[in-house]
This record gives C-alpha cells, structure tokens and sequence, in this order.
C-alpha cells in the first residue's frame, strides 16, 4: 500500500510513518517542517525526526503544506490510504494567531478530504482530533482521587469517553474550534460522499520524539523542566 502521512515528521506522524515503513508499506511523509516557528522557538527541532526518518528507504519525504490545496491533491493522489496528523497543536498559538491556526486546522482538513474526494483510489483517511473538541462538557464529569491517577465516578466512562458524548456549544478556545471544524467535516464527508474515514479524539499524549514545550505537549516537558531543574508553571487551580 501508499501511505501518505500529513505532519509526518511530527510527533505523532513520524511514528505512524515508522509503523508502515517497519510493515514495508511505501509511505510518503508531507510536512512543512513549521511548528518550531509556530511555537516561536528554535526551528533546528523541527528537522530532528525528519532526519530521523531518512534511515528508510521506503519512505518518501516531500515538503508542502496542508493549506495548498494543489500541492496536497497532487501528492495524495496514488495514496490508499491517508493519516492526517498535521495541524497547529498548542491553544496558546491559536489565541494568539486565531487565523493561522484556522487556515492550517480547519481550511488544511477541508483541502485532505477534497484531496481524497477527488481522488480515483479512494482511499480511507484518518483524522488525528482532540479531547478539546467537547469543550467544557468532559469538565463536569466528577472523578475520584486514586493514589497514581484520576478516575471518572460515573461508571459509564470507566473505560473511557464514547463516542456519542456530546461536544460542547462554545468554550472550546480557537483551537478546538478548528479542530472540532475538522472532525465534524471528516465526518460528514463519510456521511455525503462515502469517504472511508475514522476519528481518534487524542488527549495527552507523550513519547520518544516528542517536541515537548510548555504550551503543548506537557507531560514530555515536565520531564524535561525537571532533568534540567526548570521551573514548573502550574495554570488555574490545578483540579484540570
């Protein structure tokens, strides 16, 4: 298979392009290599799994952005498959650059579901969401204090939040607004057009080549903060 993987040289990209490259798929790897910048730091990071990636001869590393609908048609063109994991990621970004974080999270998906709408390969996609997307709504569930971790009190999500919890009306921020933009047109490109296509709502994630920075990715960078004995800034009353 031809597996095109969008932000591949992000995070989470650059383990799902690892994944099929192990598998022997041929896998193509679209990024813009901008979230250093985006971030406003250093932009020598952003190159690190890009690096990384090129030990694989089965995948291919093109440069482009998600917000150029013609570039994006063009390389998703022989894709059977499309793992969309290329957005802006932090909410601090998104307050204070609503429009990029706009053009790059909702306009960038709307580009991959047309991208594969018009694709004669038909190919599934998936989209990479975010908890953000129930705005306020998954903060009025209780939960219990255990001695390692956080459980919810309602024995309905003892496994977790289902899929028919409802999202918020307002106070998701702009960047699960974008984002929840996204998932409802991914959705709804199934539901129109018979677009093969899945959701994962992911939630603080963390692992090996992580970018982790205090306004996003979180858990890597209080390792970081500690290892190198930084402070630690805690935001609202801690209960969240």
């Amino acid at each position: 298979m031809k597996i095109l993987v969008t932000g591949g040289a992000g995070f989470v990209g650059s383990h799902v392009a690892e994944y099929y490259a192990k598998k022997g798929e041929g896998v193509i790897v679209f990024d813009n290599l901008s979230r250093a910048e985006l971030l406003g730091y250093e932009a020598s990071n952003a190159m690190y799994n890009w690096d990384y990636l090129e030990r694989y001869k089965n995948i291919e590393l093109v440069k482009g952005d998600i917000r150029d609908a013609e570039r994006i048609k063009d390389v998703a063109k022989n894709a059977d498959a499309i793992i969309h994991t290329a957005a802006q990621t932090a909410v601090t970004t998104s307050l204070r650059n609503p429009r990029t974080d706009f053009e790059i999270n909702a306009v960038g998906t709307f580009n991959v579901l047309e991208a594969a709408r018009l694709s004669e390969n038909n190919p599934c996609v998936i989209y990479c969401s975010t908890n953000k997307v129930y705005g306020n709504n998954v903060n009025k569930i209780a939960f219990i204090e255990k001695e390692k971790r956080y459980e919810f009190a309602d024995e309905r999500y003892k496994n977790g939040i289902p899929e028919d919890f409802p999202t918020d009306l307002c106070e998701h921020t702009p960047y699960g607004c974008s984002k929840f933009a996204g998932d409802v047109y991914v959705q709804d490109y199934a539901h129109t057009y018979g677009l093969k296509t899945g959701v994962f709502r992911m939630s603080c994630i963390y692992g090996e080549r992580q970018f982790g920075v205090e306004e996003q990715g979180w858990v890597a960078w209080f390792a970081i903060a500690t290892l190198l004995n930084k402070p630690i800034t805690i935001y609202g009353d801690e209960s969240r």
